[in-house]
């Protein structure tokens, strides 16, 4: 049980911490409806705030996710493909799934029309 003292002692001072900050941050509010938030950034282009009502559109959120998963892929792949004749047949099998699984993900991303740009 002493083996463990500064595990406990790291989690309860985490826990102390973030019951601070929620604490803290309970009594002071963000106001949200500051003229400083509609203020140029460095760019000079004025902030309309209608636009804060308005959807979004998501594409590029669905993009940067879809580059993610693929990019993704290299990173199982690479190692894979280094000690792919150590590893035996197991592994290959292993790997033909996942590549499998990534291009029926890539078709049904492709079926869906999340590839076009509008």
């Amino acid at each position: 049980m002493e083996d463990y003292y500064s595990i406990y002692l790291y989690f309860g001072l985490v826990f102390i911490v973030v019951l601070t900050v929620l604490g803290v941050s309970s009594l002071f509010p963000s106001d949200k409806s500051h003229p400083a938030k509609f203020m140029p950034y460095e760019s000079g282009i004025q902030t309309e705030a209608h636009l804060l009502q308005e959807r979004f559109p998501l594409r590029h959120y669905l993009v940067a996710l879809i580059f993610l998963v693929f990019d993704i892929e290299v990173v199982f792949l690479y190692p894979w493909a280094v000690v792919a004749k150590q590893i035996g047949a197991f592994a290959f099998y292993e790997m033909l799934f996942f590549l499998a699984a990534l291009l029926i993900g890539f078709a049904y991303i492709w079926r869906k029309g999340g590839l076009q740009w509008e």
